[in-house]
């Protein structure tokens, strides 16, 4: 198809060989979550012409492209379902080599229609503030109990170093580098760092009773962990009717959805509005301290792992005072 009918007609063995590899290569170029997305997206678009006889999935024509468009906003898809449907098909398009409908003039005015007509107020999470970490400490992390120390630890590293999700749970105990003042995580991979350099996060030692370096010590010595091992920091625990209190599994790997209820667990237990929050709250809690605390726009952006201005600013809701600033500086 497309370009790749030269692998086809290519009559010498060892050419042939090297350009039948070449299909695999071109798809390596996106990440797999993004090549999973932009597949699921693709078939979804394949079905639907399948409907109808006169339809070519590749190459597709632009206005094919914005019927389907239509039928998706009828079927009350969302904006980025939508969206998703153009860059899967845009990237059918590209892999096959033909020119990409979705470029048209016609495909992006139907897609800036639909999103004006679909477009809904975006009702972000509320950042989890140190308050809140005071209380989830004083509550739930002052004792032995493991399973408590688990996610209170959890909170106080993931609000320090900004991390994501998939970040903080793929921490493994050799990640970490302990000394007298600081605690050193080695991020492996991240959202933003397609070529898988890594980088370091580093996370002071401070005096307060929510200092996250104290209470990752605490869990360290309470799971009995050793910091040579290779396994995950964070795991799933298991009851021990013998000792009466939690141990960590050897192995299994935390889910996003069993670290949520963890988490709003803790908050509900506080007397708080737990559907409020999210585990992205403390991404954006400790970006937003950050932030209103005046730490410098460099490091700030390093530490969160950041590529973009517009996706750093994005994660900070600035308080009233912050926000007074402005006016308050103009001369007026």
């Amino acid at each position: 198809m497309g370009r790749w009918k030269k692998i086809e007609a290519e009559t010498d063995p060892q050419l042939k060989e090297l350009g039948s590899a070449l299909p695999e290569l071109f798809v390596a170029s996106k990440s797999i979550n993004t090549v999973k997305k932009y597949r699921y997206g693709f078939k979804e678009w394949c079905e639907w012409c399948k409907k109808f006889n006169s339809i070519s999935t590749v190459p597709a024509s632009d206005y094919h492209v914005c019927l389907f468009i239509m039928s998706l906003m009828r079927n009350n898809a969302s904006v980025s379902k939508i969206e998703q449907a153009i860059y899967s098909i845009s990237w059918a398009q590209y892999i096959a080599g033909y020119d990409n409908p979705c470029e048209s003039v016609l495909v992006k005015n139907i897609v800036e229609g639909a999103r004006r007509k679909l477009s809904r107020p975006v009702v972000k999470k509320e950042p989890i503030t140190p308050d809140i970490l005071c209380k989830l400490v004083e509550r739930f992390g002052m004792s032995d109990n493991l399973y408590d120390k688990r996610i209170v630890t959890m909170c106080l590293i993931g609000y320090a170093s900004f991390m994501r999700f998939s970040e903080l749970s793929s921490i493994r105990i050799s990640d970490l580098d302990l000394s007298d003042n600081k605690v050193s995580i080695f991020i492996e991979k991240s959202k933003t760092d397609k070529y898988r350099d890594g980088s370091w996060i580093h996370i002071a030692k401070t005096d307060k009773i929510t200092c996250p370096v104290k209470m990752l010590l605490q869990y360290i010595k309470l799971a009995d962990l050793k910091l040579n091992d290779d396994n995950y920091l964070f795991r799933q625990v298991s009851f021990c009717r013998s000792s009466g209190s939690y141990v960590l599994r050897k192995s299994g790997k935390l889910s996003y959805t069993r670290v949520r209820e963890l988490l709003l667990e803790k908050l509900s237990a506080l007397g708080m509005e737990a559907s409020k929050f999210g585990l992205h709250s403390l991404r954006s809690g400790g970006a937003t301290a950050a932030a209103n605390a005046g730490v410098p726009d460099r490091l700030f952006k390093k530490h969160g792992r950041w590529k973009s201005e517009k996706a750093k600013d994005g994660y900070v809701r600035e308080n009233v005072n912050t926000a007074l600033s402005v006016s308050m500086q103009i001369g007026i």
